[in-house]
Order: C-alpha cells, then structure tokens, then sequence
C-alpha cells in the first residue's frame, strides 16, 4: 500500500510524502506500475517546481528494503498560488491512480501549522 499525504497551511498545499509501496501485490506487474507511476510523478512536480518555478524545497528521500518503509516526500518553504496548484494537480493524479488501481494508494491531506 501507498500513502500519500499532502500538506496544506493557509489554504495553499506546500508539500508532498508518499511512503510504502505497490499496495498487497507489491511484486506483481500492477503493483510495479503504480510505484513507477508514483515516483515518475514526484519527480515530475518536483523538477517543475524548482527548475520552471525556481521553488525552494526540502527533499526527503528514505529508500528502505522494506517495502512500507519507503519514503520519498518534499516540502516548499514558501510557496505562491501557481506553486500550490502544481501540488493540486499531483493530488488529483493520484486520486486517480488510487480509482484505476482499486485503492493500492491512499490520499490524506493534512492542515499543518503556519510557522
């Protein structure tokens, strides 16, 4: 399974994590295509942001040999309007991706603190 929580402070989402990995068929052929899916994206939205958008943001990066473990997650320190929308987009590509792939990811967003 896939976890993805997004971040969100003052009504703008700032940051991103996915942890774990391809749902219970992490090892099958679907589960691969998800994780490829997930990653291929983070990376997409992360190159976005800092090379199209000259964001700044931390970059978490914890691969693990346990699968649930895996982490890869970044955060924008201070993000405007179009920043946050890219991070929408990402949110909606993986609402879609949990659809196609039966709940192999799930998505929370999460109100943190303005400081």
């Amino acid at each position: 399974m896939i976890r993805a929580y997004f971040e969100m402070v003052g009504g703008k989402l700032v940051g991103c994590a996915v942890i774990g990995h391809g749902g219970s068929h992490a090892r099958s052929q679907q589960g691969k295509i998800l994780c490829a899916a997930v990653s291929s994206a983070m990376q997409l939205v992360c190159n976005t942001l800092t090379e199209c958008f000259h964001a700044e943001i931390s970059i978490e990066n914890e691969p693990s040999e346990i699968a649930s473990r895996n982490r890869l997650a970044f955060r924008m320190t201070n993000p405007d309007a179009a920043q946050s929308e890219i991070l929408h987009g990402l949110l909606i590509h993986f609402q879609n991706l949990a659809e196609d792939f039966h709940g192999g990811i799930t998505i929370e967003v999460i109100e943190g603190d303005e400081s």
